[in-house]
């Protein structure tokens, strides 16, 4: 996946959770993506991630590429401008059912090419301006969330139609309560109330928290009996069974849909519009990273390995270099050979000066010297003639 670290700018940290921190960069310096990097080292199915890259699922965040930086993983997919479920609990309860149906339409999709979800919950569902619900992050192996996990799921069972239902069944109650129903400060505390399901009675802990009315109590009832079961025998069949309860349910609900309740959505509906302008903005002020200029752990590795399979690069480099010192040593003889003697040229230039200095010394002299000197030499040869 170098080659979509390459093409991956810009930065912006959107937030970090528990387990992951999410940025919007932009992909060939124009479109927005979603880069998710986890914080510890997670196990990837990668036959999942082909599949969720070859194929474009309607209601999910299209999947573009995954890798590992630092030894954990990393997934670029399409960037949904809205915001977590999780951030808009409580939903108006006929908005919640819609939004399950959506989801529903979605996952069936999923499983008849040959793949489930596995982590259903609050966080994993982006909500756009329109109120439609997107599932994001795919591939991860393991439990899933446990507060949305099935209780087979915590026996290591792998994901199947009737676990994601079972996920839908609990997401459903938080949207429109605004809080887990499965409630536990720890592991085991959790495990345990998702063990006892069968003992919740969800319609009336709902009425009680004042978020379903007396009237809309019985729309929901058949629904908790056919998701929230510790059985998975006896929750539906699949999702087409599921989904024919959840259009029932609405229907209901329509049927008593007051002048208030509209409000209510409607209010809803700007409050998202709201978050998500105030998201965007806070993901705009936020300082731009370049994420992956810090050295990389993974590119030694590439690097030998592009040297141990390209033996060709290796002789190339070495002929370069063997050319290159022939071609100093020869201009090294070449110059040694022609040039002329150094010590030769100052003797030739020493003499030429001293005959240049004696010729004009010669021209320097007056006729009177010359006179002068010439009697000198006459007395001499007179003194010499004498002494005979």
């Amino acid at each position: 996946m170098i080659e979509m670290e390459r093409r991956l700018t810009g930065f912006r940290k959107v937030r970090t959770g528990g387990e992951a921190t999410v940025y919007r960069a932009l992909l060939d310096g124009q479109t927005p993506v979603a880069f998710k990097w986890y914080l510890e080292e997670r196990k990837v199915d990668p036959e999942k991630v082909e599949l969720y890259i070859s194929h474009a699922f309607e209601g999910t965040s299209r999947l573009y590429g995954a890798g590992k930086w630092q030894g954990k993983p990393y997934f670029v997919s399409e960037y949904i401008r809205g915001t977590s479920s999780a951030e808009l609990a409580p939903i108006p309860p006929k908005r919640a059912i819609h939004m399950i149906r959506t989801l529903c339409a979605t996952l069936s999709t999923m499983s008849e090419a040959g793949v489930l979800h596995g982590d259903l919950g609050p966080d994993n569902v982006m909500v756009d301006a329109d109120g439609n619900p997107v599932l994001i992050d795919f591939g991860i192996q393991g439990l899933g969330t446990p507060k949305f996990s099935a209780p087979e799921r915590f026996e290591g069972s792998a994901p199947t139609v009737k676990s994601e239902i079972f996920s839908l069944g609990a997401l459903l109650y938080y949207w429109i309560a605004g809080e887990p129903l499965f409630a536990g400060d720890t592991f085991s505390s959790i495990e345990q109330a998702v063990f006892h399901v069968d003992s919740y009675d969800a319609s009336m802990l709902l009425y009680g928290r004042g978020k379903l009315a007396a009237e809309e109590l019985r729309a929901f009832q058949n629904l908790w009996h056919g998701m929230l079961r510790r059985n998975p025998d006896q929750r539906f069949e699949d999702f087409e069974e599921f989904d024919e309860c959840l259009e029932i349910a609405e229907n209901e609900l329509s049927q008593n849909y007051f002048a208030g309740e509209r409000e209510k959505e409607a209010l809803w509906k700007d409050g998202i519009r709201l978050s998500i302008r105030e998201r965007e903005a806070e993901i705009d002020r936020s300082p731009e990273e370049a994420f992956f200029s810090v050295p990389l752990k993974f590119e030694k590795t590439v690097t030998k390995s592009t040297e141990t399979k390209n033996p060709a690069g290796k002789f190339l480099l070495g002929g370069a270099v063997f050319l290159f010192v022939t071609i100093l040593l020869v201009f090294i003889f070449f110059f040694r050979t022609y040039s002329p003697d150094v010590e030769n040229v100052g003797k030739l230039m020493l003499e030429n000066s001293r005959a240049h200095q004696l010729g004009n010394d010669a021209e320097s002299l007056q006729p009177d010297s010359v006179a002068t000197v010439r009697g000198i030499m006459t007395e001499m040869e007179s003194l010499s003639t004498d002494a005979q």
